[in-house]
C-alpha cells in the first residue's frame, strides 16, 4: 500500500554478484642472481714496481717529478789546487801526500818515470800547472807504507817552516785562552800552562817578528810543534779544538 500523497515504487536491487578479479598474479621467479665480483689477475712483483713510479708521478703531476739522484756537495778534497809529495811509487805511477788547503791525506796519479822527491809541490787543479797530477782518492794512514808513515809529520814540518810567517801571525801572535784554565799554546805537545804563560809574556804587545825570533825567546820547534799537532788531528778526526780548521788554507 501507499500512503497518501506518495507514490511508493519498490527499488529492485540487482542481485547479480559483483565482478570479482580472480586472476591470480604470475608465480614469483625468486630472487635474480647478482654476478659475483671476478677477481682481478694477479700481477708480479714486477709489475707492481713499474705501476708505483708511475702513479706517484701522477699525484705529483708532470712539472714534479722526483730527481732520480742527489747533488753532490763539494769536496775540499777535489776542489784542492795543490799538493804535497810524502811518498812516490813510481812503478805504479801514484803518490802518497797531503793537499795544501787542508792537510787532507791523498793518492794522487801521475805520469812520471822519475821518482818526485818527498815535500814536492805538484798541481792537482783543474787548470794548466806542472808538473800536473790527478786525485785518485783518499788517503787512509793505517794503508800506507812505512816510510810514509815516518815522513808524514816531517813533511807537514816542512810545510809549516817554508811557510812560517802565516803561522806566527795566525797563531802564535793571537792565540788566547781556551778557558778559564787553559790556553791555546797548551794544544801544543810539551807544553803545559806554566811554560804558556811564560811564551805569552815574551810575546807582549807587539807579538814575534819571525818564527826563529819565536824559537830563540822561548826555546822551542815552533813548526815541529804545529806539525805533531797536525798529525794528531789528522789522525784522530775527533780531537778538538782542530787547529787546522783555523790555521788553513795558508796565506803565503
Amino acid at each position: 500500500m501507499s500512503r497518501p500523497g506518495r507514490d511508493y515504487t519498490p527499488r529492485k536491487f540487482n542481485k547479480s554478484t559483483p565482478h570479482v578479479d580472480t586472476s591470480m598474479p604470475p608465480p614469483a621467479t625468486g630472487r635474480k642472481e647478482i654476478p659475483k665480483p671476478q677477481k682481478k689477475p694477479e700481477q708480479s712483483s714486477g709489475q707492481r714496481r713499474q705501476q708505483r713510479p708511475q702513479q706517484r708521478g701522477n699525484r705529483r703531476g708532470p712539472h714534479q717529478q722526483r730527481p732520480q739522484q742527489r747533488r753532490k756537495d763539494p769536496s775540499p778534497l777535489y776542489d784542492a789546487q795543490w799538493a804535497r809529495v810524502v811518498d812516490h811509487d813510481a812503478s805504479e805511477g801514484v803518490i802518497t801526500g797531503f793537499t795544501e788547503e787542508t792537510l787532507i791525506p791523498c793518492r794522487i796519479g801521475i805520469e812520471s818515470s822519475e821518482a818526485l822527491l818527498p815535500s814536492s809541490r805538484i798541481y792537482i787543479g783543474s787548470g794548466e800547472g806542472a808538473p800536473k797530477g790527478t786525485i785518485l782518492g783518499g788517503a787512509k794512514l793505517d794503508r800506507m807504507s812505512n816510510s810514509a808513515k815516518l815522513d808524514f809529520p816531517l813533511i807537514i814540518q816542512l810545510f809549516v817552516e817554508e811557510f812560517g810567517m802565516h803561522f806566527v801571525q795566525s797563531f802564535f801572535n793571537k792565540a788566547g785562552n781556551l778557558s778559564l784554565k787553559q790556553h791555546a799554546f797548551e794544544l801544543l805537545d810539551g807544553i803545559g800552562n806554566k811554560k804558556a804563560q811564560q811564551m805569552v809574556e815574551l810575546r807582549g804587545s807587539s807579538g814575534f817578528a819571525s818564527m826563529a825570533e819565536l824559537n830563540e825567546k822561548c826555546g822551542i820547534d815552533a813548526a815541529e810543534l804545529l806539525a805533531r799537532r797536525f798529525f794528531s788531528e789528522i789522525e784522530d778526526r775527533t780531537l778538538q779544538p782542530r787547529l787546522i780548521d783555523h790555521l788553513f788554507p795558508v796565506n803565503a
